[in-house]
């Protein structure tokens, strides 16, 4: 049986031992009825992993003695950054939680043309819930880290952003014709990938432009019309499978 994981603030271990938040003591406690003695996996969000083993303190509050430390290597070596039409709260949702399953280290929602939200402010309301999902799915899938979500911004801002914070910035197009995921990858080393992908209605034209000017490089998924939602967990799944991340453990 896999241990249950949990991400804890760095802050919270101090020489040998661990406290849990309080959000974590009920869970524990009321959710999945865990005992003094149980062993749980608990991590740091900066890539340790620790298995410890519950105690209660003084006061009765849920604490974890470390047992061992490690190292979690489950997080892809090329960091990939997802751009990503701000769009409905429930496809929002999806693509957090399975991007964080694929291995997408950041998630950059923009507003274009087309985008079916158009109000930056609107995604505040649902941030502490979107956070938590990211957490969540990190837990469940092993990742080492928590992907960081990023506040919506205007699609001239998150291409200018993609271009210059990574070594390669790609976009998936319907209308691309000459290359697919792989060629637009390229043969070169690369540490880090801002990829795109469009809202419900696709790119505007002039969008397509000013992504041009900017040096990003359009690829296809194919033949068949992709929901956005679809093609924002596709996508990147195929690149880092394109770039070695996706195959056996070593």
């Amino acid at each position: 049986m896999t241990a249950h994981r949990f991400f804890i603030p760095p802050g919270n271990f101090k020489e040998g031992w661990v406290s849990f938040p309080a959000d974590l003591q009920s869970q524990i406690s009321r959710v999945l009825r865990l005992k003094v003695g149980d062993e749980v996996e608990v991590l740091d969000n900066q890539g340790n992993g620790y298995q410890v083993q519950l105690e209660r303190d003084g006061a009765g509050s849920w604490i974890g003695k470390i047992i061992l430390a490690s190292t979690v290597d489950t997080e892809p070596r090329v960091r990939l950054s997802l751009y990503f039409g701000l769009t409905q709260r429930d496809k929002v949702e999806w693509i957090l939680q399975k991007g964080t399953e694929v291995g997408v280290a950041a998630f950059h929602p923009f507003i274009s043309r087309r985008t079916l939200v158009q109000q930056p402010d609107s995604a505040d309301k649902h941030r502490a819930r979107w956070e938590a999902i990211l957490r969540e799915a990190a837990e469940q899938s092993g990742r080492g880290r928590i992907p960081q979500l990023f506040q919506p911004v205007k699609l001239k801002g998150s291409i200018k952003d993609a271009v210059g914070a990574h070594d390669l910035a790609i976009a998936a197009w319907e209308d691309e014709a000459k290359q697919d995921i792989k060629a637009a990858l390229g043969a070169q080393k690369l540490s880090s990938i801002g990829l795109f992908c469009g809202p419900e209605g696709g790119f505007d034209p002039a969008e397509i432009d000013l992504m041009r000017t900017a040096a990003v490089k359009f690829f296809s998924l194919g033949k068949r019309i992709l929901r956005m939602e679809t093609a924002a967990i596709l996508a990147p799944a195929l690149a880092l499978y394109e770039l070695g991340e996706m195959g056996v453990s070593e």
